[in-house]
């Protein structure tokens, strides 16, 4: 059944009136008939039952059914990577929805080469993610800022794991905590960065292996890693 997210309170016996971006995926993409029934979630109030109902050529509505499934938020876990490639940058959105992210932090570094960052676009990605993922909640995305001031003003819910290229270590991580990855650019953190990063209080430093990986085959590997407790 189709799943969709709506920015909208929900619960039985209401009326919604979708975007005309979700009207044009529902009607267009997705064929959906008048009065089919698809599942529809806000990442608070859990998953609900709802009845497409179509009102004049353009106009869609949800009529909003029971409840399915009660609100399910995952464990926390961050991701805070480099800017790089748009294209890239897409992938490790939709990979770190899919695999249990919470809260996504980009970064600006010395070698960062992209400085922008589409916040709106970055948002529609992860909840097209959550929808095709089933997902019940939503990642947060954090506003674009440089390491120094991450670091400095590090989410205390979270530990601190400093992905390294070069540093070997055996340190595992226990499946206590609430673990932070943090990815380098294209080309890896500078030596100054590294030293910041390893001086952060508890932080952890992984190493994934003998070869260099790509920022978003990194991000994949070590949240795959961790979700299957390899460490």
């Amino acid at each position: 059944m189709i799943r969709l997210y709506v920015n909208n309170l929900l619960q039985p016996s209401l009326k919604i009136l979708l975007s005309e971006k979700q009207a044009h995926y529902l009607k267009h993409v997705m064929r959906v008939k008048d009065n089919e029934e698809i599942t529809v979630f806000n990442g608070q109030d859990g998953v609900f039952l709802s009845q497409v109902t179509y009102q004049g050529k353009k106009d869609i509505y949800l009529i909003i059914r029971e409840q399915l499934h009660m609100q399910k938020n995952l464990p926390p876990c961050g991701l805070a990577f480099a800017l790089i490639k748009k294209e890239n940058i897409d992938l490790i959105l939709q990979k770190a929805t899919e695999l249990g992210v919470t809260d996504i932090f980009p970064l600006l570094t010395e070698r960062t080469i992209i400085r922008q960052f589409n916040q709106t676009r970055a948002e529609s990605i992860v909840i097209e993610a959550a929808e095709q993922c089933e997902r019940s909640d939503i990642p947060t995305i954090h506003q674009i800022t440089n390491l120094k001031t991450f670091l400095a003003h590090f989410p205390e819910r979270f530990t601190p794991v400093y992905l390294a290229e070069r540093i070997l270590t055996s340190e595992k991580l226990s499946a206590q905590i609430n673990p932070l990855f943090i990815i380098g650019p294209e080309g890896g953190f500078t030596n100054s960065e590294s030293q910041l990063l390893q001086k952060t209080p508890d932080i952890k430093t992984l190493h994934l292996g003998e070869t260099i990986l790509r920022a978003e085959t990194a991000a994949i590997a070590v949240l795959s890693a961790w979700n299957f407790r390899l460490f």
